[in-house]
C-alpha cells in the first residue's frame, strides 16, 4: 500500500496556503496516491506547550504517512521523522497544498536533510 503525501496546511482544503511551520500548523492535508483524494488531519500541535512537533509525527505515522511537506522543521520533530521514515521536502513556500503537491510530484521541490527550524 503506498504511502500518503502529508501537507501542513493553514485550513482544511486543497486549495488553502501551506503552513510553513510543521508542529504548529493548523492542519495536514493528508493526499492518498491509491484513492487520488486529500483528506484532513486536525494538528494538536498549536495548543501544545511542547512536543507539538513530536506529537505530529505520531500522527502521521498512524495515518500511514510517507513524506511530508514543509518549510520549517525543528531538531527533535526531525529526528522523530527520519526515525519513523517520513521524508520531509521544503520549497513550497506561498503555494497553495494542491500546487505543493503538484510541484513535489514534478520533482521541484528538495528534501531536508537536517532540521531548519
Amino acid at each position: 500500500m503506498p504511502k500518503k503525501i502529508a501537507v501542513c496546511s493553514a485550513d482544511s482544503s486543497p486549495s488553502s496556503p501551506v503552513d510553513g511551520r510543521f508542529g504548529r500548523c493548523k492542519c495536514f492535508m493528508l493526499w492518498d496516491p491509491e484513492t487520488r483524494q486529500y483528506e484532513s488531519l486536525a494538528n494538536t500541535g498549536p495548543e501544545a506547550e511542547h512536543g507539538a512537533g513530536t506529537g505530529a509525527v505520531q500522527a502521521l505515522v498512524q495515518n500511514n504517512v510517507g513524506m511530508v511537506i514543509s518549510q520549517r522543521v525543528g531538531p527533535k520533530a526531525y529526528a522523530a521523522l527520519k526515525e519513523a521514515g517520513i521524508k520531509v521536502f521544503a520549497g513550497a513556500g506561498g503555494k497553495t497544498v494542491e500546487a505543493a503537491r503538484q510541484s513535489y510530484e514534478a520533482g521541484e521541490l528538495h528534501e531536508l536533510l537536517t532540521p531548519n527550524a
